[in-house]
Protein backbone atom coordinates (compact mmCIF):
# COMPACT_ATOMS: atom_id res chain seq x y z
CA UNK A 1 0.00 0.00 0.00
CA UNK A 2 2.99 2.13 -0.41
CA UNK A 3 4.30 4.15 -3.51
CA UNK A 4 7.42 2.41 -4.84
CA UNK A 5 8.07 5.37 -7.01
CA UNK A 6 6.80 8.63 -8.77
CA UNK A 7 7.46 8.76 -12.70
CA UNK A 8 6.58 12.20 -14.88
CA UNK A 9 4.14 11.85 -17.28
CA UNK A 10 5.46 12.37 -21.02
CA UNK A 11 4.45 13.32 -24.04
CA UNK A 12 4.83 13.58 -27.54
CA UNK A 13 8.56 15.57 -27.50
CA UNK A 14 9.68 13.05 -24.79
CA UNK A 15 8.60 9.90 -26.66
CA UNK A 16 10.65 11.66 -29.68
CA UNK A 17 13.83 12.06 -27.76
CA UNK A 18 13.37 8.03 -26.33
CA UNK A 19 12.80 6.70 -30.00
CA UNK A 20 15.86 8.59 -31.30
CA UNK A 21 18.27 7.55 -28.29
CA UNK A 22 17.12 4.26 -29.04
CA UNK A 23 18.00 4.24 -32.69
CA UNK A 24 21.22 5.81 -32.01
CA UNK A 25 22.24 3.26 -29.27
CA UNK A 26 21.23 0.50 -31.09
CA UNK A 27 23.50 1.30 -34.49
CA UNK A 28 26.09 1.38 -31.83
CA UNK A 29 25.63 -1.93 -30.18
CA UNK A 30 24.97 -3.90 -33.16
CA UNK A 31 28.66 -2.35 -34.72
CA UNK A 32 30.44 -3.35 -31.57
CA UNK A 33 32.02 -6.63 -32.16
CA UNK A 34 30.88 -10.18 -30.56
CA UNK A 35 33.75 -9.55 -27.64
CA UNK A 36 32.98 -6.19 -27.00
CA UNK A 37 29.07 -6.99 -26.39
CA UNK A 38 29.89 -9.90 -24.19
CA UNK A 39 32.13 -7.67 -21.92
CA UNK A 40 28.82 -5.34 -21.93
CA UNK A 41 26.49 -8.35 -20.48
CA UNK A 42 28.84 -9.73 -18.65
CA UNK A 43 29.28 -6.27 -16.62
CA UNK A 44 25.73 -5.98 -16.78
CA UNK A 45 25.24 -9.37 -14.98
CA UNK A 46 27.62 -8.84 -12.45
CA UNK A 47 26.06 -4.78 -11.54
CA UNK A 48 22.80 -6.97 -11.28
CA UNK A 49 24.69 -9.32 -8.82
CA UNK A 50 26.35 -6.80 -6.83
CA UNK A 51 25.71 -4.28 -4.61
CA UNK A 52 22.05 -3.87 -6.68
CA UNK A 53 20.51 -7.88 -6.06
CA UNK A 54 18.66 -6.97 -3.18
CA UNK A 55 17.02 -3.61 -5.37
CA UNK A 56 16.60 -6.29 -8.45
CA UNK A 57 14.78 -8.95 -6.06
CA UNK A 58 12.38 -6.52 -4.74
CA UNK A 59 11.33 -4.69 -8.36
CA UNK A 60 11.03 -8.53 -10.16
CA UNK A 61 8.78 -9.63 -7.01
CA UNK A 62 6.88 -6.33 -7.54
CA UNK A 63 6.59 -6.23 -11.31
CA UNK A 64 6.03 -9.89 -11.46
CA UNK A 65 4.19 -11.06 -8.61
CA UNK A 66 6.45 -13.32 -6.79
CA UNK A 67 7.72 -13.52 -3.06
CA UNK A 68 10.77 -11.67 -2.32
CA UNK A 69 12.30 -14.83 -1.58
CA UNK A 70 11.95 -16.59 -4.91
CA UNK A 71 13.28 -13.42 -6.69
CA UNK A 72 16.24 -13.31 -5.14
CA UNK A 73 16.76 -16.91 -5.06
CA UNK A 74 16.14 -19.11 -8.11
CA UNK A 75 14.28 -16.63 -10.52
CA UNK A 76 17.54 -14.42 -10.09
CA UNK A 77 20.57 -16.83 -9.89
CA UNK A 78 18.86 -18.13 -12.93
CA UNK A 79 18.11 -15.29 -15.11
CA UNK A 80 21.50 -13.86 -13.99
CA UNK A 81 23.03 -17.05 -15.73
CA UNK A 82 20.83 -17.00 -18.60
CA UNK A 83 22.60 -13.74 -19.28
CA UNK A 84 26.05 -14.74 -18.79
CA UNK A 85 26.36 -18.46 -20.74
CA UNK A 86 25.40 -15.60 -23.76
CA UNK A 87 27.85 -13.16 -22.79
CA UNK A 88 30.39 -15.71 -22.79
CA UNK A 89 29.62 -17.30 -26.04
CA UNK A 90 29.83 -13.88 -28.04
CA UNK A 91 33.04 -13.16 -26.15
CA UNK A 92 34.75 -16.03 -27.63
CA UNK A 93 33.01 -15.24 -31.39
CA UNK A 94 31.12 -17.86 -32.37
CA UNK A 95 32.92 -20.19 -35.41
CA UNK A 96 31.22 -19.58 -38.35
CA UNK A 97 29.74 -16.10 -37.75
CA UNK A 98 32.75 -14.29 -39.34
CA UNK A 99 30.69 -10.95 -40.78
CA UNK A 100 27.37 -11.50 -38.63
CA UNK A 101 25.32 -8.79 -39.36
CA UNK A 102 22.34 -7.98 -36.22
CA UNK A 103 18.85 -8.09 -38.28
CA UNK A 104 16.32 -5.67 -36.07
CA UNK A 105 15.65 -4.22 -32.77
CA UNK A 106 15.07 -5.75 -29.20
CA UNK A 107 11.62 -4.83 -28.19
CA UNK A 108 10.24 -6.60 -25.46
CA UNK A 109 6.10 -6.16 -24.28
CA UNK A 110 5.66 -7.47 -21.04
CA UNK A 111 1.90 -8.66 -21.20
CA UNK A 112 1.30 -9.58 -17.73
CA UNK A 113 3.68 -10.91 -15.04
CA UNK A 114 7.13 -12.26 -16.41
CA UNK A 115 10.26 -13.73 -14.31
CA UNK A 116 13.33 -12.41 -15.37
CA UNK A 117 14.36 -16.61 -16.51
CA UNK A 118 11.49 -16.23 -19.00
CA UNK A 119 12.94 -12.78 -20.24
CA UNK A 120 16.61 -13.44 -20.42
CA UNK A 121 16.27 -17.06 -21.81
CA UNK A 122 15.32 -15.34 -25.25
CA UNK A 123 16.39 -11.62 -24.74
CA UNK A 124 20.43 -12.87 -23.35
CA UNK A 125 21.17 -14.90 -26.79
CA UNK A 126 19.04 -11.60 -29.02
CA UNK A 127 21.67 -8.97 -27.25
CA UNK A 128 24.81 -11.40 -27.42
CA UNK A 129 24.66 -11.85 -31.27
CA UNK A 130 23.95 -7.61 -31.52
CA UNK A 131 20.11 -7.99 -32.68
CA UNK A 132 17.90 -5.56 -31.47
CA UNK A 133 14.57 -7.74 -32.49
CA UNK A 134 12.39 -9.17 -30.63
CA UNK A 135 8.15 -9.55 -29.19
CA UNK A 136 6.13 -10.17 -26.60
CA UNK A 137 6.85 -11.76 -23.46
CA UNK A 138 3.70 -12.70 -20.92
CA UNK A 139 0.87 -14.67 -20.26
CA UNK A 140 -0.91 -14.29 -23.61
CA UNK A 141 -0.39 -17.14 -24.93
CA UNK A 142 2.37 -19.68 -24.79
CA UNK A 143 4.25 -18.57 -22.01
CA UNK A 144 7.52 -17.14 -23.55
CA UNK A 145 5.53 -14.97 -25.95
CA UNK A 146 7.11 -14.51 -29.45
CA UNK A 147 10.51 -12.92 -28.55
CA UNK A 148 12.74 -14.43 -30.58
CA UNK A 149 10.53 -14.59 -34.07
CA UNK A 150 10.98 -11.71 -36.74
CA UNK A 151 8.43 -9.33 -35.20
CA UNK A 152 5.85 -11.31 -36.85
CA UNK A 153 3.61 -12.81 -33.80
CA UNK A 154 2.32 -14.98 -36.43
CA UNK A 155 5.56 -16.23 -37.50
CA UNK A 156 7.21 -18.69 -34.99
CA UNK A 157 10.25 -19.46 -36.95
Amino acid sequence: GRTVAVVPAGDSSDLAVAVAAAAAAAEAWAGLGGPERGQCLTRLATTLDGDHRGTMGALLALAGGRPLCRTLGADLDLGLRLLRVPAAGAQLGPPGLEGWTPLGVVAVVLAGPCSLPALLWKLGPLLAMGERHGGTVGDLGDSLGTLGTTGDPGNKE
